[in-house]
């Protein structure tokens, strides 16, 4: 009897040490992780009781909260980046896609005004900062030309970032920078602009060309007249000559230029005795003198 008793005590502790492991269990793997809230580098806590943010800000490190009573909501405070592209027509109404990047951080010192308005950091960019931002973009792209909105980059990258930073600082968001990262013109002034390069280029071309051949024809007309003073020059050097030789000849130097060039023979003449030396036998003009 007193050994049955003895086991019904056991078994009775044996139950109710295991329902004690049971809740020693659950409070340290369901109750205890709620009982801390860790904040990591660069980031911010909101601490929330009963759905309503206190005005007590977490900084990095381990933070003991009240479990099922108390949350905490982790903002990010570095700084981020946010891209937007946003399609507007220029002042001579072209159609131009342009893509900014910006980066921007919240204020740590608002950072409970900035959850209480819109909510976490990815709420936060869809409505506030990507439609500001596109709403800018839109509102200076039509103050220029394309040209200009192509060109004046450095302009437009500090308008924008001056009027992003009057427009989202109110909201305790701070602006680092902002960068225009494409300027881009629709497909249509695209094929236009390079049916216009080609046309200069061919008409460039054809300039080009008829410049040539200008050169050419004036090289060729130069060439010709060239030619014409010369051979007028050489035929004009001829006649002065024939004239020069004509009348430095006469009669006696005609006769010494033939006895120069004799070669002793005499000329032959045919008859009917064969052929005889041509001598010349006229007489004398004047007489000789006589022999003493």
């Amino acid at each position: 009897m007193f050994s049955i008793r003895l086991g019904e005590i056991l078994g009775s502790l044996n139950k109710k040490r295991y329902w004690f492991g049971s809740i020693i269990f659950v409070a340290l793997t369901v109750i205890l992780p709620k009982s801390f809230a860790v904040i990591n580098t660069g980031e911010r806590g909101i601490l929330v009781t009963f759905n309503k943010v206190q005005e007590l800000v977490l900084n990095e490190g381990t933070h003991p909260i009240v479990p099922f009573v108390s949350s905490v909501r982790v903002m990010n405070i570095r700084i981020q980046r946010t891209d937007v592209e946003a399609n507007a027509r220029t002042k001579d109404l072209q159609r131009i896609t342009t893509k900014v990047a910006l980066n921007w951080q919240i204020s740590p010192d608002k950072i409970q005004q900035v959850y209480q308005q819109f909510g976490n950091n990815e709420e936060l960019v869809a409505r506030i900062i990507a439609p500001v931002l596109e709403e800018i973009v839109k509102a200076r792209i039509p103050a220029r030309s394309l040209e200009k909105n192509l060109i004046e980059r450095t302009e437009l990258k500090q308008e924008l970032e001056t009027k992003a930073k009057q427009r989202l600082e109110s909201y305790g968001i701070l602006i680092t920078d902002l960068s225009v990262l494409n300027v881009t013109a629709s497909d249509e002034f695209n094929k236009a602009t390079e049916d216009k390069q080609i046309a200069e280029q061919k008409a460039l071309s054809d300039k080009m060309v008829a410049e040539q051949e200008l050169q050419k024809a004036d090289f060729e007309s130069k060439k010709a007249a060239k030619e014409a003073e010369t051979a007028i020059t050489r035929a004009r050097g001829q006649a002065e000559a024939q004239k020069l030789l004509q009348t430095s000849l006469s009669s006696e130097i005609l006769q010494k230029q033939a006895i120069e060039k004799w070669d002793g023979k005499f000329p032959l003449v045919m008859s009917s005795n064969g052929a005889l030396p041509f001598i010349n036998v006229n007489a004398p003009t004047s007489n000789p003198e006589p022999k003493k």
